[in-house]
């Protein structure tokens, strides 16, 4: 019976993105094909370019190119909203609100066409839940053609009001480079807009590049360092013979320092928290808990040595079960000991080398007191019974 229910909800939320899918499109439609049957497109031919031709459709017709260009970009989110994405359905909201206010607003002829977009718009906020989909790749697409119906809308509408310019703008790579100037907000001022239309049409351009252009340029950015990040992965995946260090206490710090001095590679796991103890250029992967899934990202079974330096005994232990797990005995593991009540029960995870600091520290402070030499052999003796990196 919940089954059930569940399915029908399913099919309900499909039916529904679909529904709304389609409406978007027919807006869409309905935005675009009078513009296009308005204007003679043979009338290109007749005059000496296209910029002549752009700048004979007349003034009234000027909210034309931006309605063309959300007409569009309304068609092609139809895509998106029926996938159930949820910034298709964002942006398609933006786009109907916007559309909705030139052709109720500014352009009143149209105001059929705004008052289909005003319910369609109602009809995607009261079924805002249908859409919980979020995708890398949607977003990058919707972001794309947000960014290049922009451009377009951009140097179109400054070759449209060319003459308006000081200097004139009479071809394409000038009303290139005057939207990209105003899109990302430089401002060079070598073109100056000179009529109200033309100052009106330039503060568009910026209101809607400090939008779309900068939200869609963050937005590559972040793929570009989520796609860093993986490559820097999958680099660490592959090291081989290598140290790992678990844990940020000092004696992980000091253990970390003391094998990048000799120049060997290292590789530490730790706490979120505990990230920025180390080196900004240390191999950190931070983690809530070291299990195997963690080891494993650090490449364990390829690490020379494992060193467990936590200042917790029982994530220190539960680090080594995990580490025994994966590799077995087949991997040199020494495990610092913070509390010497555990000293015996931490024996039992079979470490090459089981440490306490304070045991360490109190053979030292005795020998002090009463004059004994401390030498590397007397160190060596405490410590070691061989050197277990290289046995």
């Amino acid at each position: 019976m919940k089954k059930n229910a569940i399915y029908k909800y399913i099919q309900n939320m499909r039916m529904l993105r679909i529904v709304l899918s389609l409406l978007i499109l027919a807006d869409g439609g309905l935005i675009i094909s009078p513009i296009i049957s308005t204007y003679d497109f043979h009338l290109y031919s007749q005059h000496l370019g296209f910029v002549d031709w752009l700048q004979s459709l007349g003034l009234v017709k000027l909210l034309d190119i931006p309605r063309f260009a959300i007409g569009v970009v309304l068609i092609i989110l139809a895509i998106p909203v029926y996938l159930g994405l949820r910034i298709g359905w964002l942006f398609s909201c933006f786009m109907l609100f916007i559309i909705m206010l030139i052709n109720l607003v500014l352009a009143r002829e149209n105001a059929l066409t705004g008052t289909f977009s005003l319910i369609v718009l109602i009809i995607a906020i009261a079924n805002w839940k249908a859409f919980n989909r979020h995708s890398l790749s949607g977003a990058g697409f919707v972001a794309f053609m947000s960014l290049s119906v922009l451009l377009g809308y951009s140097v179109f509408g400054t070759l449209y009001l060319g003459e308006q310019f000081q200097p004139h703008v009479t071809d394409i790579s000038s009303a290139f480079y005057f939207a990209l100037v105003c899109m990302t907000t430089v401002g060079f001022g070598d073109i100056i807009p000179i009529s109200v239309e033309a100052r009106l049409f330039t503060i568009s351009i910026v209101i809607l590049g400090i939008t779309i252009f900068t939200t869609s340029i963050v937005y590559f950015l972040g793929v570009f360092a989520k796609s860093t990040q993986e490559i820097v992965k999958k680099r660490l995946f592959r090291m081989k013979n290598h140290y790992i260090i678990v844990g940020a206490s000092p004696l992980a710090l000091n253990t970390y320092h003391g094998l990048r001095k000799r120049d060997l590679d290292v590789m530490v796991l730790c706490h979120e928290e505990q990230k920025k103890n180390y080196p900004d250029n240390a191999q950190v992967i931070a983690t809530e808990k070291i299990n195997k899934h963690t080891l494993n990202s650090a490449n364990l079974g390829q690490a020379k040595a494992l060193f467990i330096l936590g200042s917790s005994d029982s994530e220190n232990t539960i680090s080594m079960l995990a580490a025994k797990e994966i590799v077995g005995g087949n991997i040199k593991s020494v495990i610092a000991v913070n509390d010497d009540k555990n000293y015996e029960n931490m024996q039992l995870l079979h470490a090459d080398l089981l440490i306490s600091l304070s045991s360490l520290g109190s053979e030292v402070l005795i020998k002090m007191i009463f004059g004994e030499n401390i030498n590397n052999q007397v160190m060596e003796n405490i410590i070691f019974s061989n050197n277990i990196l290289d046995s």
